[in-house]
């Protein structure tokens, strides 16, 4: 929910959403995929489009499908399809097409990346950042006439999932290959050669701010949240389970005892805890009244949990009403939690020997995400200078508005830092 967090100015709880997918009230594992409509909230472009000012909005995730703006909008690694309609106006999709070279060159994402060889990937992420550069440097010429301009790369955040163990010695899975050593560092020149070029484009009077929804740091195991919760008797199998597999698909074939069962955990990168609660849950068994204790009890569990070597790790546990704040709360998970410090990550699959793995049903990651991303402000005016500390998601989108002397709604949970 970062970017959309960033962009609304509100906290996620507004909106109900806390991964890429979301379960669908009423379900257990009835996932939907995140999109546009869904979200229910008013992003920088919808106030600006309403004051009659022009947005060009380009592979900014969670915009498919894209809204009808004041202005254009290219959809994201979430697009479906090349088929699909995934610009605003839609006529823009044949000239995209035309930029790159046709629907056969056309590149949404880098899919199945955690799989590929890493040779190969290197070599499609960066094909895949100088077609969206291309695209980007078309739209700027093309319709210059604009008020506020976003793009997002995403090959950083893939790169940064699959390359970390080639130049990071600390690795624990570190591999010394001389091809790939350097891999992630390229890849972060190429996107600072395109951004130049792209820079040049932009007018003197231009303010310009890079920043990321996330960080990223390296990633030494993942906790498998639901063979913890197994072994403590907080969710219980019908039978064992002899293979991994995801908990959608162990529901799928019956194998979970929801009449015995406290808690579930889904997530990859933080576990998202959810208590089966009677009333919310289809087959919810613990009452209002035990939420909160057996939710600690839980809490203290997942805390405590130390790494394969007896080391202490320092995991976190958020409430969520500590966590989250807004009028869809209660989509939310009732428990979130860090293990050792985003160090480790979260694997929602059973049928597995050990608490801790290396990789999900998905494949490995080399990095976590990390809790302090970028924010990298250049503003004409020079409005604000030095340092900013304790810098919120929430604060992007009225710190564009008052790039733009409009003031923020007061209804948002952001500031500006201007």
């Amino acid at each position: 929910p970062a970017w959309p967090a960033s962009l609304s100015g509100l906290n996620p709880g507004w909106f109900g959403l806390y991964d890429l997918r979301y379960r669908k009230p009423g379900s257990y594992f009835d996932f939907g995929i995140v999109n546009s409509r869904i979200l229910g909230v008013d992003r920088v472009w919808d106030i600006l489009t309403r004051l009659n000012k022009r947005s060009n909005v380009v592979f900014v995730p969670v915009t498919y499908p894209p809204s009808k703006i004041n202005g254009v909008m290219v959809s994201s690694f979430l697009t479906p399809t090349v088929k699909s309609p995934f610009t605003y106006p839609p006529g823009l999709k044949d000239e995209i097409l035309n930029v790159v070279g046709g629907s056969d060159k056309y590149i949404i994402d880098v899919y199945d990346y955690r799989r590929k060889d890493p040779k190969q990937l290197f070599e499609e992420l960066s094909a895949k950042t100088e077609h969206d550069f291309k695209i980007i440097r078309y739209l700027l010429k093309k319709y210059p006439d604009w008020d506020f301009f976003m793009a997002v790369i995403m090959t950083v955040d893939r790169a940064q999932h699959t390359l970390w163990k080639f130049f990071d010695k600390e690795h624990p899975r570190y591999v010394d290959d001389p091809e790939l050593r350097d891999g992630l560092y390229e890849l972060h020149r190429q996107i600072d050669e395109e951004l130049a070029k792209t820079l040049e484009l932009l007018p003197k009077d231009t303010a310009i701010i890079v920043v990321s929804d996330h960080g990223a740091k390296r990633m030494f195991y993942r906790i498998n949240v639901n063979e913890v919760l197994i072994r403590e008797g907080y969710l219980k199998l019908k039978k064992d389970v002899e293979e991994p597999m995801s908990l959608r698909m162990a529901d799928e074939k019956g194998l979970i005892d929801w009449n015995n069962t406290k808690a579930f955990s889904l997530g990859a990168y933080i576990a998202q805890v959810f208590i089966n609660l009677e009333g919310r849950e289809p087959k919810g068994i613990v009452k209002p009244s035990e939420y909160e204790k057996v939710r600690d009890e839980i809490a203290d569990i997942l805390k405590s949990i130390r790494g394969p070597n007896g080391e202490r790790l320092d995991n976190r546990a958020f409430l969520r009403e500590n966590a989250y704040r807004g009028s869809k709360i209660d989509r939310m998970p009732d428990l979130t939690v860090y293990f050792d410090n985003l160090h480790y990550g979260a694997n929602e699959a059973i049928g597995l020997k050990s608490i801790y793995s290396l990789e999900t049903v998905k494949g490995p990651d080399d990095s976590n995400h990390g809790e302090n991303g970028i924010f990298i402000l250049k503003d004409p005016e020079e409005r604000v200078r030095g340092n900013i500390k304790r810098l919120k998601l929430e604060d992007l989108m009225p710190t564009i508005l008052g790039l733009l002397n409009i003031k923020a709604p007061d209804s948002i949970d952001g500031k500006s830092i201007l």
